[in-house]
């Protein structure tokens, strides 16, 4: 089969590499759509703090079951599917209590030890599957892993009500992640969404996804316009410190962007204004429910936040250029491998 290598190199090409063999609790997908996000991109550039190339890559992917262990129940080949790209070791304190998304012995999808899903086939344990509704399009499959990211992190929020029944949220930083919390705040916590990017053709985007105001980053703001939740959603250090003044005394301040540094934080203001400062560790089974569902429900944030549907060897050169020079016009980066191994 074809599958996606990443070379120390600051490459992806495309290679000839094994079909995967199911062990007896293992399931094999026929990849339908993979994304790549900025982890691939991070991890290909040699900056990923655990994905290190050489390996093949990619945790966001839905497709079909091909092939199933001799122990595997209640999964049939054919059944479509997306991934909980998790591996956690189901044993520990937080695993038994449930809380397996922050297990300390936790792989992901797509690490040396874990082929990822840049391939024509993925082999993940079965405990990693979730049905989606036959309405998502084989090419937004891999749109619920991401949106689940954005899930959780609006479930983390313990949103005040300061204003009454309509709620103010501030999202800083409009790619593909901010721009999904805004798709699941619209859903979930309707009010005023405000959104921090300076590209105009995330803005239209954004607005298309429920932004009711979307701002270039230095543009001045109301000095009364306090926000009940703050969601950083880009790794600027700065924006730590913004989202925390600009929230309302009570409010919180939801952390989703991946730090590689250490950042500081004026916890004078989160103890006087007793505002929470809350993380993210990716997402649990129900924020996959929620996100397939919502993807579902409003199949225009697939059409809004997709605009690159490309071949695996398409793919890896797209890859290749994003990590070199930027995204450019790119949003989000969606590989095809099902389509062409039909």
């Amino acid at each position: 089969m074809r599958a996606m290598k990443f070379d120390t190199d600051g490459t992806a090409t495309v290679v000839t590499v094994p079909l995967p063999e199911p062990g007896p609790k293992d399931v094999i997908v026929k990849v339908l759509s993979t994304g790549a996000c900025g982890s691939d991109f991070a991890a290909l550039k040699g900056k990923h703090p655990f994905r290190f190339p050489p390996l093949i890559s990619g945790h966001e992917a839905g497709g079909v079951i091909s092939a199933v262990g001799s122990d595997v129940s209640e999964i049939s080949v054919g059944d479509r599917v997306v991934i909980e790209p998790q591996r956690p070791c189901r044993n520990c304190n937080h695993c038994n209590a449930g809380n397996y998304h922050v297990c300390e012995s936790k792989q992901m999808l797509g690490i040396t030890e874990w082929d990822g899903s840049f391939a024509d086939y993925v082999k993940v344990p079965d405990y990693t599957i979730v049905p989606v509704p036959e309405s998502i399009p084989d090419h937004a499959l891999a749109l619920v892993e991401p949106l689940a990211v954005a899930a959780h992190a609006v479930r983390q929020a313990a949103l005040a009500e300061s204003h009454g029944e309509q709620f103010h949220h501030l999202v800083l930083g409009g790619g593909p992640i901010g721009a999904l919390i805004t798709a699941v705040l619209s859903y979930q916590r309707p009010g005023k969404i405000v959104v921090s990017e300076p590209r105009e053709q995330n803005a239209r985007v954004l607005r298309r996804l429920g932004a009711t105001d979307v701002r270039a980053p230095n543009q001045e703001r109301p000095a009364d316009e306090p926000f009940d939740s703050a969601f950083v959603a880009v790794g600027v250090p700065d924006l730590v410190s913004e989202a925390i003044d600009q929230c309302v005394s009570g409010g919180t301040v939801v952390q989703v962007a991946v730090f590689n540094t250490d950042v500081a934080v004026p916890v004078g203001q989160l103890q006087v204004r007793e505002i929470s400062l809350v993380g993210t560790a990716m997402y649990n089974r129900q924020d996959f429910i929620t996100a397939a569902q919502l993807l579902a429900d409003r199949p225009e944030i697939a059409d809004a936040v997709i605009t690159d549907r490309v071949s695996l060897e398409e793919g890896a050169e797209a890859i290749t250029r994003i990590t070199a020079e930027g995204p450019g016009e790119t949003i989000k980066l969606i590989m095809e491998p099902g389509a062409q191994s039909a």
